[in-house]
C-alpha cells in the first residue's frame, strides 16, 4: 500500500474514533453538569420551597421562589434553565418576575444540583412535561407562564407545544441543538445526535402561546443567526426583540429587556 493511501486510512481510522468519542460524550460537550450532595444547602436571600418530583427511576430537584407581596400570586414562572450551573444560580432571573408579582420554579436537570436520572431527549423533555404539570396540580386555574434560557429554551418549547401554554418567554434560544453543532463542528454529521432538540418544530406547534423572544446580536454562545431562524416559525401576534450589542450572559438583564418584559406582562 503507497504511503498516502496509509495515510488516507488513517485518518479514516482517526475520524471515525473522533465521532465515536463524541456520539458516546455528546451530552458532556452539551450540557455543563453542576451536581451538589443531596444535603447541600444553597445561599439564597429569600426564602425558598424546595420540589422534588420522582418519575422513573429519577429524582429530581427544583425550588419554588414566591413572592414578599401581600397579596396572593398572579400565577407561577416556570423556569427552564440553561446548560451551567443549577438551581442556585436561578436567584437573579426569579427576581425579574417576583417582581411583576409572580411566584419563579426553577428546576435542575438530570445531572444538575440534586436531580438525578439517566440522561436521553426522551427523559429531558418528559421531565419538562411532568414539572408544568405539577406546576399545573399546584396553581389549579392560576396563570402558569413559561420562560427558557438558552438551553432551556428547548424544553420551553417542547412544553409550548404539548401543553396549554399562553405565554412563552425565549432568552437566547437556538434553532436546535442540530444547528448549533453544525454551527460549532461543521466537520461533525448531524445523524450522530442524540438530542437533535428541534425548537424550530416544537415552535410551529405552539399554537396557543404567544411567543416573545429575545435575542443578543453580540452572542458569542448561540449565535444571534441561529435564534434569528425561528422568526420563521413564528406567527404574526408573536415578537422577535433584536438586543443590539448585548451578550449571552447579560441578554435577561439588559434594561430594553426588562423594560420591555415589564410593558408586555403588565397588563396581562
Amino acid at each position: 500500500m503507497r504511503w498516502w493511501a496509509r495515510a488516507c486510512v488513517g485518518l479514516i481510522v482517526i475520524y471515525g474514533v473522533m465521532l465515536g468519542v463524541i456520539y458516546v460524550r455528546q451530552e458532556h460537550l452539551m450540557l455543563n453538569f453542576a451536581p451538589v450532595a443531596d444535603n447541600h444547602a444553597y445561599a439564597f436571600d429569600t426564602t425558598v420551597e424546595d420540589i422534588w418530583l420522582e418519575r422513573d427511576g429519577a429524582r429530581l430537584h427544583g425550588v419554588l421562589f414566591r413572592t414578599d407581596a401581600a397579596v396572593p400570586a398572579r400565577g407561577l414562572v416556570l423556569y427552564y434553565k440553561g446548560n451551567a450551573g443549577n438551581v442556585g444560580n436561578s436567584s437573579k432571573m426569579a427576581r425579574t418576575f417576583l417582581g411583576l408579582g409572580f411566584d419563579v420554579m426553577s428546576m435542575d436537570y438530570r445531572g444538575f444540583g440534586k436531580s438525578r436520572g439517566p440522561l436521553s431527549e426522551d427523559a429531558l423533555l418528559a421531565d419538562a412535561e411532568a414539572w408544568y404539570d405539577l406546576a399545573r396540580e399546584r396553581y389549579g386555574q392560576q396563570d402558569i407562564r413559561v420562560v427558557g434560557y438558552s438551553f432551556g429554551s428547548t424544553q420551553a418549547s417542547h412544553v409550548a407545544a404539548t401543553r396549554p401554554v399562553e405565554d412563552l418567554i425565549l432568552f437566547a434560544p437556538m434553532k436546535s441543538i442540530l444547528d448549533l453543532g453544525r454551527r460549532r463542528y461543521p466537520w461533525v454529521p448531524t445523524f450522530i445526535s442524540r438530542f437533535p432538540l428541534r425548537s424550530d418544530l416544537k415552535l410551529m406547534q405552539a399554537h396557543t402561546a404567544r411567543i416573545v423572544i429575545y435575542h443578543g446580536t453580540a452572542d458569542a454562545v448561540v449565535p444571534f443567526a441561529s435564534g434569528a431562524e425561528l422568526k420563521s416559525v413564528m406567527g404574526a401576534d408573536d415578537a422577535f426583540v433584536e438586543v443590539a450589542g448585548a451578550g449571552h450572559g447579560d441578554l435577561p438583564w439588559t434594561a430594553l429587556v426588562q423594560e420591555d418584559i415589564a410593558l408586555r406582562w403588565s397588563g396581562l
